[in-house]
């Protein structure tokens, strides 16, 4: 049984994305004296606020729509994409090179 936080506000589509998000905006609060982060001591906004700051705003999101959300994944090499991977896995191909 997943325990999932009833008192997420209602436009929350992914529960408990957004139950995380919020455990590491509660962490990552803002920056002490020096301009670090209080909680990781990176330059504020640390790495870990802008990451949470997004899972906050896809929580919120249908699931197709999250997952497009990355337009860099067109520019992976051809090796890390779908089609490199069939024609690395294609039998004949192995012994083509």
């Amino acid at each position: 049984m997943v325990d999932v936080d009833e008192a997420a506000p209602a436009d929350i589509v992914d529960r408990l994305l957004w139950r995380d998000a919020q455990q590491m905006l509660g962490r990552h609060l803002g920056a002490g004296h020096d301009g670090n982060c209080v909680w990781c001591g990176q330059r504020w906004p640390c790495s870990a606020r802008r990451l949470a700051e997004r899972a906050d705003a896809v929580s919120r999101r249908p699931w197709r729509e999250a997952w497009t959300l990355r337009h860099d994944l067109n520019s992976l090499p051809a090796a890390m994409t779908d089609r490199g991977r069939a024609d690395r896995n294609h039998p004949y191909r192995r012994y083509a090179d």
